[in-house]
């Protein structure tokens, strides 16, 4: 009964430590209202056919300086959030102004994070109760 009350402390101490980084990660971006300028498009291979992938291409201002920033990533097209003439608001790494995330790409925890978290919790509940049951 020890080692999965051990398992269990470890994987609660895991799992927050695996959201304190996604905490430190995402402490130092900015949010910025944006314009979305438009797409960058890329094809690739998926199986037998061909998909698009595109990057949202934005203006912010910061300061008095305008810079256009691109998305982090390619999204499939049939994914993409926005439209071009979209006002929206980006969040930027100051270290690196040029890409950006879209709001709902900024985690304030790690979902996998918080899934150990729980399932430490719940092993170690359960094998106190059940040691004090039995």
């Amino acid at each position: 009964m020890a080692f999965f009350i051990t398992f269990g402390a470890v994987l609660t101490l895991l799992g927050a430590l695996l959201c304190r980084s996604y905490h430190i990660k995402y402490a130092g971006y900015r949010c910025f209202p944006a314009e979305v300028l438009g797409f960058r498009s890329e094809f690739r291979s998926c199986g037998e056919n061909e998909k698009e992938f595109l990057c949202t291409v934005v203006d912010y201002k910061s300061g008095t300086e305008t810079i256009r920033a691109n998305h982090t990533d390619f999204i499939p097209a049939e994914d993409i959030p926005v439209q071009r003439g979209d006002n929206i608001s980006v969040h930027v790494d100051p270290a690196v102004p040029d890409k950006f995330l879209f709001t709902s790409d900024v985690k304030g925890t790690s979902a996998f994070g918080s899934a150990l978290i729980i399932g430490g919790l719940l092993t170690v509940f359960f094998h106190i109760i059940w040691g004090l049951m039995f």
